[in-house]
């Protein structure tokens, strides 16, 4: 499902594509005691900086904002719960009773009656993409059920819009066209002169009209970018192309001969965004790639978002590899050294081992149900891939990979492994994302690795594209069997939830309410009544959902004794929320509404009443 398996991999393959962790224990001391996340608690609460305690005592202890009267959940293990809460510049100056917070409150203070309301830690992102998802789904909203749905959609936009120089869409679903994909004919019906570029609901896939195919030369004689991976769908009859572009490398061949995105465009699409991430709650992201550009463009826009006062969340950023003619090391290297701001962090370096299965693309262990005469393959040389990640971890790079399916899975586990007994130790921040199929041999490794499972936890629901294609492609025993989180905790393992957007299979999301609520009940969102996702023992609890939207993925990137729980002299990174999630039926969570944002002590979201 991830929007950016293949993006980056080929952005530049066509002429007109467009710091360490500071501290902290070692993994194997913060294992010790069978929880990274007790360890991480302990580390920052003793070091708290004593500016704050300064700052208070100077200024005779007033407060820029005191949350008072409602619950307070902190994500710290040793103090869980709170009355109360100050907040001076940027930190959190004090965590405790009402009583205790009464002394920080001066005429200046601005007092947030919570009435019941409650406050949690700001919710981090642990793999999400704002600038591609800013980027593709400014267009038309294609998440729809049915072809018919679709096309009404599309005929509804024409009539809206009017005239356009190029239209573009989001969104549209596998299972409402044949195998085949959709066509261009019924894109010509309604735009026949305009060229037309919709991409599919994970990013894998394109459909486009004849005006598009013929401004980027593409007809029958034109070679496919990756035969047999990457290609034009062509008509059984004729050989022309149909319209159905599969995987991206086919889609950027069309793209940016009609027209690439340009920086401009992508810092406006961004713009246009940060207030909804805002009032998700959303105050620190791993960006996972940003694959409609360069990484050097895409952080010179979120630099000067942070510049401009724009940028409402902090960014620890990647530099997304898959070509194995470019050695990576050196360019993580080089953009670690040259974007280090106090919101924007180029650290991680991003891989691929697979792709998903819609396209048999993702790596198994066993061959694939509709097509037994492949079991996927690696995106990269398991050699290459091994000898990436060795390399990096010597030099102290941290790794983020994509892996969907069980072989890939394991694949990358034993890379881990080999880089971690031939390099010297060090505080590791490795991680593996999605995670749809593990296979139960390897869900206790993560723990022993110190390798954090990071799902996009909405996904974890039997929705019509698991119905309709995950079942076809892998069979009813592996999709039974998928998103392994619990066994992943219980077997000392932590877990970070990023929702990936604008990636998915059916419902494409950045709200991370709504994949708590999918994590605890495995059921579709507005269906509490509907069949739930098995195995049913997977389910996580609130506390561990939260945990895995705050303090996981704030450990994930380095920044656990900064954010992702509420304690003393840690920033101000904060969200409240209309209702108590402990208090409410687990169904009910996802329409909780984000009533204030707070990202280094300012209110960067407030609902209006």
């Amino acid at each position: 499902m991830c929007i950016g398996c293949h993006w980056a991999i080929f952005r530049d393959y066509f002429p007109n594509a467009s710091a360490s962790n500071a501290g902290g224990l070692t993994r194997r001391q913060a294992l010790r005691g069978g929880a990274l996340f007790a360890a991480s608690a302990v580390a920052a609460a003793g070091a708290v900086p004593s500016f704050v305690a300064e700052a208070v005592a100077a200024e005779n202890g007033e407060a820029d904002i005191v949350f008072r009267n409602g619950p307070v959940y902190t994500v710290d293990g040793a103090k869980p719960w709170a009355r109360a809460v100050a907040v001076k510049g940027k930190r959190i100056a004090y965590v405790g009773d009402e009583a205790g917070a009464a002394a920080f409150i001066g005429p200046k203070t601005r007092v947030v009656d919570l009435a019941g309301k409650m406050l949690l830690p700001g919710f981090v992102e642990g793999h999400i993409h704002p600038l591609v998802g800013a980027t593709i789904t400014r267009g038309v909203d294609l998440q729809l059920s049915t072809r018919e749905e679709i096309l009404a959609a599309l005929r509804a936009y024409r009539d809206r819009i009017g005239q356009a120089d190029i239209i573009r869409g989001f969104g549209w679903r596998y299972f409402a066209f044949p195998a085949t994909g959709p066509r261009k004919e019924d894109l010509d019906a309604i735009w026949p002169d305009v060229p037309v570029i919709l991409l599919a609901i994970d990013g894998h896939c394109g459909w486009v009209n004849s005006q598009a195919l013929a401004l980027a030369g593409v007809t029958k004689d034109t070679k496919d970018p990756i035969p047999g991976f990457s290609y034009f769908e062509r008509d059984p009859k004729t050989g022309e192309p149909t319209g159905y572009l599969v995987e991206v490398p086919a889609i950027i061949q069309v793209n940016n001969a009609v027209e690439p995105f340009s920086k401009d465009y992508v810092a406006a699409s961004l713009r246009e965004w940060l207030p909804n991430a805002s009032a998700a709650g959303i105050t620190a992201v791993f960006d996972a790639g940003m694959q409609v550009m360069p990484e050097t463009e895409g952080y010179d826009i979120y630099m000067k978002a942070e510049r401009d006062g724009k940028l409402p969340f902090r960014v620890v950023g990647c530099y997304y590899h898959n070509n194995p003619a470019v050695d990576p090391v050196p360019v993580i290297q080089a953009l670690r050294r040259q974007f280090q701001s106090e919101l924007v962090k180029a650290s991680v370096l991003k891989l691929n081992i697979d792709g998903g299965d819609a396209q048999y693309t993702a790596a198994m262990l066993a061959p694939y149900s509709d097509k037994p005469e492949t079991s996927g393959d690696t995106l990269l040389p398991t050699d290459i891939f091994a000898d990436i990640i060795r390399r990096a971890d010597r030099e102290g790079i941290d790794i983020h990979i994509h892996s969907y399916a069980d072989r890939a899975t394991r694949l990358s586990l034993d890379a881990f492994e080999a880089a971690i007994k031939a390099n010297p130790p060090r505080d590791r921040r490795n991680a593996l994302a999605h995670l749809i199929l593990i296979d139960p041999a390897d869900t206790t490794r993560f723990g022993k690795l110190g390798v954090v499972g990071q799902f996009s936890a909405q996904w974890a629901v039997p929705d019509q594209q698991w119905r309709d294609v995950t079942n076809a492609r892998w069979g009813e025993a592996r999709c039974n069997a998928l998103y392994s989180m619990k066994s992943i905790l219980d077997h000392g393992g932590m877990l970070s939830f990023g929702t990936d957007w604008p990636a998915a299979g059916f419902s494409s999301t950045y709200r991370p309410l709504d994949a708590i609520e999918s994590a605890i009940t495995r059921r579709e969102l507005d269906k509490p009544d509907g069949p739930q996702l098995a195995p049913a023992g997977e389910a996580v609890t609130l506390e561990e959902a939260l945990r895995a939207s705050t303090l996981g993925p704030a450990w994930q990137i380095g920044m656990e004794r900064e954010i992702g729980s509420i304690e003393t002299g840690k920033l101000a990174d904060l969200v409240v929320l209309e209702r108590n999630l402990f208090e409410i039926a687990p169904q009910d969570i996802h329409s909780t509404r984000v009533a204030m944002t707070v990202m280094n002590g300012k209110v960067t979201h407030e609902a209006k009443a």
